[in-house]
């Protein structure tokens, strides 16, 4: 136990000293974390996938364990840094493996907070295509989403964590955490 702490202790030492601006703790940290990132690249990435699905993995695996290490929270005592960095790796993970298998346009937001697709065509037809597509897609997320819904997913997409959800709207973690679940759930049937 007393070793665990130990490395708890070291690991938020780093997280510490790397949100403080110290790039050579991150650096620490990825190494120390390594062999967790390459086993679960190993596991999810299975025999039959080439070495460029492999580094995709790879680097899927490299921006959730950033992002875990952004958003673990330093004040609870109930889970460890490494465990919170493998739930936030396989999520990621299983997410990229799932957009894999259905091939649903990416979206992501401009500068102005607009959703625009990933992959934008040269071509001005093919372009007035993805256009009308976005904005079908966009119209049924919005008609099928309360306005509470609508503005905690907005918020979800474009990267905050349920509790920073949560100090925005005004509601604690668990409550968001359910919403966001609830939500995922209703697009899921509804774009099935």
């Amino acid at each position: 136990m007393e070793q665990s702490n130990k490395g708890t202790d070291r690991a938020s030492e780093l997280i510490c000293r790397f949100r403080a601006g110290d790039e050579a703790a991150f650096d620490e940290l990825l190494l120390k974390y390594q062999p967790l990132i390459e086993s679960l690249v190993t596991k999810f990435s299975g025999e039959e996938d080439s070495a460029t699905s492999r580094e995709d993995l790879r680097q899927e695996a490299a921006v959730a364990f950033y992002r875990s290490v952004l958003s673990y929270d330093l004040e609870q005592r109930d889970v460890e840094f490494g465990l919170y960095a493998k739930i936030c790796l396989s999520n990621a993970l299983i997410s990229k493996l799932r957009a894999r298998k259905n091939p649903i346009e990416e979206l992501s937001y401009d500068s102005k907070g607009e959703i625009e697709l990933a992959g934008e065509s040269e071509d001005p037809a093919e372009r007035l295509l993805e256009e009308e597509r976005l904005s079908a897609l966009y119209a049924v997320i919005r008609e099928n989403l309360s306005e509470f819904e609508y503005r905690v997913w907005n918020l979800y997409l474009s990267g905050r964590t349920a509790k920073e959800i949560g100090k925005t709207v005004g509601r604690d973690e668990k409550s968001i955490a359910n919403a966001i679940y609830r939500i995922r759930k209703k697009l899921r049937t509804v774009l099935g």
